[in-house]
């Protein structure tokens, strides 16, 4: 017996909808693409952001680097050794474009590879520039970035000078790097392109919106400074202090009385003074930026555009100063400093009651901090850096 087809509603559906969506195609007849020139500019735009990217991570970390070894002796016991250049591979990246394109514009090799050296620091007093293939350290052949890093990471660890061999343009040569101190605080580029930046405590965090965001050098350093101060005056221990307090005093005894979780006193507790300890971190930070060199007159200007990108937040103070009063804020400070400086003054924050506090930490053969010199104010002293203590196999954009 002959059965008819079955037809299946869905089908039809599928059918019509497709039906539907060829009706509501483009009507214009669009010129056909070569594939060849659409590789050529894929490409070319790879090139571009390669680039882009090193130009912001090169201003970081030029800008990190002079905070942080211009103020050692005021983060406390906080300090870290260094020898001032990171590495790369191009087994980080995945993409073949973006791989040809670090290769072409970086000069990076699947082995570990020079990227950034801090001008004036102990990789460039020794000879190291971008693009230097490293052999061995310590007379130990590496073939990794990992690797290189570890063996890095134990002789800072040591403070003793590591020893390496490196190949460039087909010779070989040996290097001497001796470590010295810097703040012990990693400065990381956050790829998020909001204007805005934080601390952990341990790290700082610059987003790469606020390094497109800023003019110049000087209102980086402001913006770095800033974060540093609230790592080196501890405000975010302090804030988990008040939360804690607020928890034991109102939200403990809501819940032994009636049995729900509200929080409100904790959260309460960790905004208490969230605007004076972000006006301190803005004044504390000043000063980090002046005596790295940097020009700080007109580095408030950053509000004022700020407010043009967010104009409620002009004269609105929620956990932060309004946008108004941290300009005029900076002002103040900028005065403050201008002021010392013509009596002569140390060059350290006032604080309430008590003088600046000091390094726990003496300075020791394994690290020496080099001296502080005097330079232009718009000229930051070059003294560069690089830390081994990010992640192996890393990207260079979190490698600082």
């Amino acid at each position: 017996m002959h059965r008819a087809p079955r037809i299946f509603p869905g089908r039809i559906v599928v059918f019509l909808l497709l039906a539907a969506l060829c009706a509501c195609s483009p009507q214009s007849k669009v010129p056909q693409l070569d594939a060849g020139a659409v590789d050529q500019e894929a490409r070319l735009q790879y090139e571009l952001a390669v680039r882009g990217a090193t130009g912001h991570l090169e201003q970081l970390y030029r800008v990190a680097w002079n905070l942080r070894a211009m103020n050692t002796e005021l983060c406390g016991d906080h300090v870290a050794a260094s020898f001032g250049f990171t590495l790369f591979s191009l087994k980080s990246y995945k993409n073949a474009m973006q791989r040809a394109a670090v290769k072409d514009v970086l000069h990076a090799h699947d082995v570990p590879t020079v990227f950034l050296v801090g001008p004036g620091g102990p990789a460039d007093v020794a000879g190291l520039a971008r693009g230097d293939v490293v052999v061995s350290v310590d007379g130990q052949p590496v073939e990794t970035r990992k690797r290189a890093r570890e063996l890095l990471s134990e002789a800072l660890k040591a403070g003793r000078p590591a020893v390496l061999e490196t190949r460039r343009d087909g010779a070989t040569s040996s290097h001497t790097l001796t470590p010295f101190k810097i703040c012990g605080y990693p400065v990381l580029m956050d790829p998020s392109a909001e204007i805005n930046a934080h601390a952990s405590g341990d790290a700082i965090y610059i987003n790469k919106g606020i390094i497109k965001f800023v003019k110049n050098d000087d209102e980086l350093a402001a913006i770095v400074g800033h974060e540093m101060a609230h790592n080196v005056r501890q405000h975010l221990r302090d804030q988990d202090f008040n939360a804690a307090v607020g928890h034991l005093l109102v939200d403990l005894p809501i819940r032994l009385l009636l049995g729900v979780n509200t929080y409100a006193g904790a959260r309460v507790g960790a905004q208490m003074f969230s605007p004076e300890y972000e006006a301190e971190a803005d004044y504390v930070g000043l000063y980090y930026a002046a005596r790295a060199g940097y020009d700080i007159h007109n580095v408030a200007d950053v509000w004022r555009r700020m407010s043009v990108e967010y104009p409620q937040i002009i004269t609105l103070v929620t956990t932060h100063p309004s946008n108004s009063q941290r300009f005029v804020g900076l002002a103040a400070d900028a005065a403050e400093i201008d002021r010392k400086r013509a009596e002569g003054l140390p060059l350290v924050p006032d604080l309430k009651g008590a003088s600046e506090k000091k390094p726990a930490a003496a300075e020791t053969d394994a690290a020496k901090t080099p001296p502080a010199t005097k330079t232009d104010a718009k000229t930051p002293a070059k003294t560069p850096e690089v830390t081994v203590d990010s992640e192996a196999d890393q990207q260079p954009e979190a490698d600082l």
